[in-house]
């Protein structure tokens, strides 16, 4: 799979994520709202809650902590993603600077060769002689 490819793929992944965190964090604010008005209705006509009203407000809290490891899940893996992206970038930014070094090496290497292959035919002292001395 080419480099360019998989970035686009995990930048994808990543915005997925984001939406999932951003609908997850209107969920627990929801969640968040249901309770209080429970718990309002309940302390405002001075009921007493009953073994299952209580159980539900327990699972209220399981399901807001719940979200909450989700939300952390999330961001350790956006994390993890930009740490990864950050360091592809760094190596393709890294072999693009190690190539055009390269390149400027084999160039000049070339250009050595050449010049020393023209001193040897003679050509750097008398080019006329270019046609009659010939580089094996």
């Amino acid at each position: 799979m080419r480099p360019d490819k998989a970035d686009s793929i995990l930048f994808s992944i990543v915005e997925i994520l984001k939406h999932i965190q951003s609908v997850q964090g209107d969920v627990m604010e929801l969640s968040e709202r249901s309770a209080v008005r429970f718990h309002n209705f309940v302390t405002e006509n001075k009921l007493t809650p009953n073994e299952d009203v209580l159980q539900a407000f327990q699972y209220q809290d399981i399901v807001s902590q719940q979200l909450g490891a989700v939300r952390e899940a999330i961001v350790s893996v956006e994390k993890n993603i930009a740490v990864y992206l950050h360091a592809v970038s760094q190596d393709q930014n890294t072999l693009s600077e190690s190539i055009e070094k390269l390149s400027a090496k084999l160039t000049k290497s070339l250009e050595t060769a050449r010049e020393k292959q023209e001193a040897f035919s003679g050509n750097a002292i008398n080019r006329a002689n270019a046609k009659t001395i010939e580089f094996f």
